[in-house]
């Protein structure tokens, strides 16, 4: 009996060590955007160019928040749908627009304009989401509670 007493101390002891351990060695800190980041679209517009099926779409949103936006996806799609086309690339010239100066971020009251091509033959609605990426301590963190999206008739 003092056998199993003595087994069952012996466990709890090490499990509770365990845990200590870990919770010293692990990190408890998640990155997270800040609530205080806020884009509007200020203008969206989606007309066919001339040449084959491809459409241009011209993006213009505002900075309303308090802290500066590194990148964005700003994505295309029908209303209905989830899955979503890409229409910039992340990496390449980041915020960089002629309404902003050419920065690599966009400035809290900064506004970002440019157009992108989208090759596809839309036949409903669009919808364009916009959400917005930050680096923290060297990481990207995406901020899905500031994604904003607008509806567009592509003509």
């Amino acid at each position: 009996m003092i056998g199993y007493v003595i087994l069952i101390v012996i466990t709890i002891s090490l499990s509770t060590g365990v845990f200590i351990y870990l919770k010293l060695y692990l990190p408890d800190d998640k990155l997270e955007c800040s609530q205080d980041i806020d884009l509007s679209i200020d203008d969206l517009t989606c007309s066919r160019s001339g040449i084959g099926t491809n459409y241009i779409v011209g993006v213009n949103f505002t900075n309303r928040g308090l802290f500066s936006v590194d990148s964005v996806f700003i994505k295309i799609g029908d209303a209905d749908r989830i899955l979503k086309t890409t229409l910039n690339k992340v990496d390449e010239d980041r915020m960089k627009s002629i309404c902003n100066n050419w920065e690599l971020s966009l400035k809290p009251g900064a506004e970002f304009c440019k157009t992108y091509t989208y090759s596809a033959n839309p036949v409903n609605l669009q919808e364009v989401t916009i959400e917005p990426l930050v680096w923290i301590e060297n990481q990207p963190i995406l901020c899905p509670e500031s994604i904003v999206t607008k509806i567009i008739s592509c003509q």
